[in-house]
């Protein structure tokens, strides 16, 4: 879509990223079916915070890359919370940006 200027949009694609040891692992970008996933989870009335709400589309956003469940699961508390919480934050930005 081109700028109001005549130029080009930038559009940035959001990923997750985490390093286990040496290795860096980065997420697919987040997109419209990861969105899904976590908007399920929000309308979901067993699931509360952002911390649940995110839980399996951090799993989601990870698959078919080098990231493996066994991997994923292997992450600290903290760093779950923080692919959690960004993950939160690109959702809230979605669906803030659609109602502009």
């Amino acid at each position: 879509m081109p700028a109001q200027d005549g130029g080009t949009e930038i559009i940035m694609q959001h990923t997750l990223s985490f390093t286990v040891g040496d290795t860096k692992y980065v997420s697919r970008p987040f997109d419209f079916e990861t969105m899904c996933v976590i908007n399920d989870a929000h309308n979901d009335k067993e699931k509360r915070g952002p911390l649940n709400i995110c839980r399996d589309a951090v799993d989601y956003i990870f698959e078919g890359t080098d990231a493996t469940q066994e991997v994923i699961n292997a992450l600290g508390a903290e760093e779950r919370t923080k692919l959690c919480m960004t993950l939160w934050g690109f959702y809230i930005d979605a669906i803030s940006s659609k109602n502009e």
